[in-house]
């Protein structure tokens, strides 16, 4: 069976993936533009070929820290809090939306690195801060 014909870059397209690329990932920028992440990868490849000063993401945006129950359980209380709904309004929603839960697991990280944080456990994480 012959492959099917890949979608042609706009010059739009292409003007995102340029602006959003220093701050996002590869898969933020491709979900934007409706893209694939390997499609997204693949034209930044290209466009840094061609000259154009775009860094290779070499590194992992976030790192390899897992959230603990008790960030996850801050996480759920925060959002519940700030959309007056019940817990079980939110497992409702949380288990029929795949960017929600992508989102309070990013927030849950976050919250792991900042009790981390003021515990005085930062060296364990410090190096992964995002370099500019």
């Amino acid at each position: 069976m012959p492959r099917p014909k890949c979608r042609e870059w706009t010059d739009e397209e292409t003007n995102t993936l340029v602006a959003m690329w220093p701050n996002a990932s590869a898969m933020q920028i491709a979900n934007t533009l409706n893209r694939t992440g390997a499609a997204t990868r693949t034209k930044a490849c290209e466009l840094r070929e061609k000259g154009l000063a775009l860094k290779a993401k070499t590194s992992p945006r976030n790192p390899s820290i897992k959230p603990d129950l008790q960030d996850f359980d801050a996480v759920r209380g925060d959002y519940c809090r700030k959309h007056n709904i019940t817990a079980a309004q939110f497992h409702a929603r949380f288990e029929g939306d795949a960017k929600l839960a992508a989102e309070l697991f990013r927030l849950a990280r976050k919250q792991k690195v900042d009790r981390q944080k003021r515990l005085g456990r930062g060296p364990a994480i410090a190096g992964w801060a995002r370099s500019g």
